[in-house]
């Protein structure tokens, strides 16, 4: 009896601050970038304004750790909109890979990218990428839809420019440092475009057209993705006058099935813990708790729906 006691008395002890510390909860993310940056925030921002201990997953890319979030392997995810609203609806980059079971939780802040090209190139507008290298990814990945887009911005296509193969965007910057492509995609204000800038003597964006047309071309490579203007800038190099650019919002989703409290609590936590995010880096730039609950073409997740309703920004 005695032995007994002690036993469950020293489970207890042991059992006690795994209890204290909250349910854990699983976050796919990425083990690099900006992804894995906001991921981790977040993940430290539930864990501190929540019940729950959210645990980041990281792997190489989003799209390894989606299908595990749509099969429940995974509680929570984060990724762009574009690759989110393609897994949701088993199109583009998840062609034949559906996810019927992912739920969006938060829409959080636009991320802005653009055509960037030196300073000195004679190319002023999309329609000049005609007969110039270009980066060309792998089919089927985000950078070859994000090109693909640029490209039909400007009535192009791949076969109107030269296609300069690159596995991915790090390798895409070294092409445009090196000179054997004469376009690059790049995020402004960031620190790439500005060492870049430093690289190669200056660089400059190139305006996206705004016609209905442009927009519904890059939209067919780019679900939910929307041109954005940044005016000229000392801050940001490579605007020397207004520039459309293009952008796509971050989004925080979940499986269909985890408890409706839960995602509750997490959307409730990176609502109140907005401004702590903002002070976390620019990367957060424009995120707005008044956008969170935003139609991005992807179900909600019920806990999530209840929450916004509560705090008075969810519309029917």
């Amino acid at each position: 009896m005695i032995r007994t006691t002690f036993s469950l008395a020293l489970a207890a002890l042991v059992l006690t601050p795994a209890m204290a510390a909250g349910q854990v909860v699983t976050l796919g993310s990425t083990t690099g970038g900006a992804t894995s940056q906001m991921g981790r925030a977040i993940a430290a921002t539930v864990s501190d304004l929540s019940p729950l201990q959210m645990r980041p997953q990281e792997m190489a890319n989003t799209a390894d750790y989606m299908p595990l979030v749509n099969a429940g392997e995974i509680d929570f995810g984060i990724s762009n909109v574009v690759q989110l609203w393609f897994a949701h609806h088993g199109q583009g980059m998840s062609e034949g890979q559906p996810g019927p079971d992912l739920r969006a939780v938060s829409i959080l802040q636009p991320f802005r990218n653009g055509l960037q090209v030196r300073d000195d190139s004679d190319i002023r507008s999309v329609e000049d990428l005609r007969g110039r290298r270009v980066p060309a990814f792998p089919d089927g990945s985000l950078g070859d839809h994000v090109m693909r887009a640029y490209l039909a911005n400007g009535g192009l296509t791949y076969d109107d420019v030269i296609g300069v193969p690159v596995p991915n965007f790090p390798r895409m910057w070294d092409s445009f440092r090196e000179g054997t492509t004469d376009a690059t995609i790049d995020v402004p204000g960031s620190a790439n475009s500005r060492e870049l800038d430093a690289a190669v003597g200056g660089i400059r964006y190139v305006s996206f057209n705004d016609s209905e047309e442009a927009r519904a071309a890059m939209q067919e490579w780019l679900p939910q993705a929307f041109l954005t203007e940044i005016g000229p800038d000392s801050s940001l190099p490579g605007f020397p006058e207004p520039i459309l650019v293009n952008a796509f919002t971050y989004t925080f989703f979940a499986h269909a099935a985890v408890p409706d409290d839960q995602v509750h609590s997490v959307a409730q936590a990176i609502y109140e813990g907005a401004d702590a995010l903002l002070a976390t880096g620019p990367v957060w730039g424009g995120l707005n708790r008044e956008t969170f609950a935003a139609d991005v073409d992807v179900p909600f997740h019920p806990g999530a729906i209840r929450f916004y309703q509560e705090a008075g920004i969810w519309q029917e």
